[in-house]
């Protein structure tokens, strides 16, 4: 039986017709941080690991401290949480990746207008209005995060069971989490956040490795994306009159075209 055989027959096989995290993501990762939310995922997935076993990141950290990595990646790990013939979101480097873009220009805000005046909309639609960077957005949402899993549950995130994490998604993602950055009904939420950072996630999952995140291109291996056909050496837009013709390689990063030009030199 083919994989993608074995997978539809698995998927009909759920109690309640329910779809599977590699359907619902692998079908397209845009999904990841458009229309779909934490608390539908986390129901509808396996659990993974527990979460006093949670894997940390590996990689030496520039921004978050070893305790809000383990945050940010038991938050990540049950968005993608391990199963269906991929890694966890931890284990694919997505925390590493966060903690990189988050120690670089978008961080700090590079691209953002800072010199304010800021204030708090009076209507919906006029994006970020916070004086903060998302270097400083993460690390307040974090501290937030932990004090409202303390005073609840005495517990950090990363140290809860999967269905208490889920529940605390859930309240991330409907904005009832407190994180006392709005005054009025159009200010700044904990849904808001949710959003933010199931981006990050996706991104992590989904971009080139070169950024730390979609470790050995398991991201890619997983949806089936070759990467870029000129790593190798093929002719980029002949494929864009070729869509209906398989192309079937073994994906390939920017780190590692580039390790191979500075061989070949």
């Amino acid at each position: 039986m083919s994989e993608e055989r074995e997978l539809q027959t698995r998927d009909q096989a759920r109690p309640g017709g329910r779809v599977s995290r590699r359907r619902l993501l692998g079908g397209g990762a845009a999904a990841l941080g458009a229309s779909v939310g934490a608390g539908f995922l986390a129901r509808h997935t396996p659990s993974g690991v527990p979460a006093d076993r949670a894997q940390r990141p590996s990689q030496r950290l520039s921004v978050l401290s070893p305790e809000e990595a383990a945050s940010v990646g038991a938050m990540a790990d049950r968005v993608f949480p391990a199963g269906a013939g991929s890694a966890g979101a931890t284990a694919m480097g997505v925390v590493t990746y966060i903690d990189r873009q988050l120690a670089g220009e978008w961080g700090g805000g590079a691209r953002l207008y800072r010199q304010g005046p800021f204030f708090e909309a009076q209507d919906s639609g006029h994006g970020y209005q916070l004086p903060m960077t998302p270097r400083e957005l993460y690390k307040h949402v974090l501290r937030r995060i932990a004090d409202h899993t303390a005073a609840r549950y005495a517990k950090r995130f990363e140290q809860l069971e999967a269905d208490r994490q889920d529940e605390v998604l859930t309240e991330l993602e409907a904005g009832t989490v407190e994180l006392g950055l709005r005054q009025g009904p159009h200010g700044f939420t904990s849904a808001d956040f949710f959003t933010f950072f199931l981006a990050n996630v996706r991104e992590g999952l989904f971009s080139d490795p070169i950024y730390g995140g979609n470790q050995d291109v398991q991201g890619w291996r997983w949806v089936g994306f070759p990467g870029d056909p000129m790593a190798h050496s093929d002719d980029y837009f002949g494929f864009f009159s070729s869509w209906h013709v398989a192309y079937d390689v073994e994906p390939r990063g920017l780190d590692a075209t580039a390790a191979e030009h500075r061989h070949e030199g």
